[in-house]
């Protein structure tokens, strides 16, 4: 069996528990910043340098984006906790399979991802009612973007992959690199060549070139039984099973959210483009405290699947006691941060007063309850990482967006106020949160998980 830990991994089923939490989420969350950046430097220099329409361009397309990237990020999560489980336990063969496994499946999802995105990103649209002044620059903005979906879905899984052998800074050091590339590369399509709203998304696909060129040069150079070898990537069919009862409520869960953010987006569409570029803008600004809650979910999977792998299961327990506390602290300085800054921040990315002044209110309601959904989505994460996934997809499907959908065609034609739209979002995070707290006590959700990781040691 190869050495569990190395300078490029790190073996969490022992020490002291909020610092090997610490140890995974402070690269997470430096990659996840950086990846952010991403699309707020694209704000930024568009917002400065081009024109208010193709700002706006940008931000009617976020609903689409933000469902690829769920997607695949969702896809590279749930594969990730198999691999995470083998290396807990140490068995170094099943763990170089799941590598290459997870390595093909990506490849067959990227380039499906291409296909279906070029061929619907324009029919969906014009369903969702984005407003004619911005309708042909974010055409131009979403066929780039689709067209070069398969690099951000092998980075995002091989990011993933060495993620769950607790590897976390080589993907935030290659995230933080390609950043610079997109900054580049914005001065030139952006700036330069005054392109708009199609030269922000070459820009963001020429970064994820580089940074999918780099993290799978990273799992081939890896001194680990994980090492990629381009000659070995195919499907096993147990693991890919396994990989993919996993990934798929993952994938699913995460793709919901932005799919019911897309009859959110098509509500506020009908308040004009004012309200349109400032409720994007304010999402943009509070993804740093989404980023920090992510960051802790990202590592409370990671820590619970390891543990779980290597069959201590109260110090997976202990985990999630940890991590929430340690959320707790963390969210509640970054809303504080974000809310204290929110005028100034809401300048950095438009230079309207009315619409700064409206990005910066709604900033205000929204982000000082970002903290509820850090909560569930520890719990969640806890729980997938002992592989249970299909039931987080349920309860986040219909706590938080079923809900917000009845919401949206119930509550908000009777009171239509973006204030309306605004509540929904808090509201519907307490009643997922409650549930989750409710199964994880009395869900059976370990005992479930034990009988299948029973049944899979048999297979092999």
């Amino acid at each position: 069996m190869a050495a569990r830990n190395t300078s490029q991994s790190l073996d969490v089923t022992k020490g002291v528990i909020w610092r090997q939490l610490a140890a995974l989420f402070f690269p997470v969350l430096a990659g996840a910043v950086f990846q952010e950046l991403y699309t707020l430097i694209n704000a930024y220099i568009v917002g400065q340098y081009a024109s208010l329409t193709a700002l706006g361009a940008i931000q009617a397309t976020a609903t689409l984006t933000d469902l690829t990237i769920s997607l695949t990020i969702g896809m590279g999560m749930g594969c990730s906790v198999i691999v995470s489980q083998y290396f807990g336990a140490g068995d170094d063969r099943r763990l170089e399979q799941a590598v290459h496994t997870a390595v093909a499946l990506s490849l067959a999802l990227g380039f499906a991802a291409s296909i279906a995105g070029v061929m619907c990103a324009g029919p969906l649209l014009r369903l969702m009612g984005t407003p004619a002044d911005l309708l042909g620059e974010s055409l131009d903005f979403i066929y780039v973007y689709f067209g070069s979906a398969l690099l951000p879905v092998v980075f995002n899984m091989g990011a993933a992959l060495l993620r769950a052998v607790g590897n976390t800074r080589t993907p935030s050091r290659i995230i933080a690199f390609t950043c610079l590339v997109n900054i580049a590369l914005d001065v030139v399509f952006v700036v330069r060549l005054g392109m708009g709203a199609r030269g922000a998304a070459l820009s963001t696909a020429g970064a994820y070139l580089v940074g999918t060129i780099m993290v799978i040069c990273s799992l081939m150079r890896a001194r680990g039984p994980w090492r990629l070898h381009p000659s070995k990537i195919r499907v096993n069919g147990s693991i890919a099973r396994d990989m993919l009862k996993c990934a798929v409520p993952l994938a699913a869960q995460n793709a919901i959210f932005p799919l019911s953010n897309m009859v959110v987006q098509s509500t506020v569409n009908g308040f004009g483009s004012d309200t349109v570029v400032a409720w994007g803008l304010c999402g943009r600004i509070g993804s740093v405290a989404w980023l920090v809650s992510d960051a802790f979910a990202m590592s409370a999977t990671t820590f619970s699947a390891q543990n779980f792998g290597a069959g201590d299961y109260r110090r997976m327990k202990r985990g999630l006691h940890v991590s929430l506390l340690m959320a707790t602290i963390g969210m509640a300085l970054v809303e504080a941060i974000i809310c204290l800054n929110a005028r100034e921040l809401s300048w950095l990315f438009a230079n309207d007063s009315s619409i700064v002044r409206l990005t910066s209110w709604l900033i205000l309601i929204t982000v000082p309850f970002y903290v509820i959904f850090s909560f569930m989505d520890i719990i969640a994460g806890v729980i997938r990482g002992a592989g249970e996934s299909l039931m987080p997809m349920v309860i986040i499907g219909l706590g938080t967006c079923v809900l917000r959908l009845v919401w949206m065609l119930a509550v908000v034609p009777r009171y239509h106020s973006i204030v309306t739209v605004v509540v929904s979002y808090p509201f519907t995070w307490t009643i997922t949160t409650i549930m989750f707290i409710f199964y994880y006590r009395h869900g059976g959700w370990l005992t479930r998980s034990l009988r299948t990781a029973r049944h899979r040691r048999k297979e092999v």
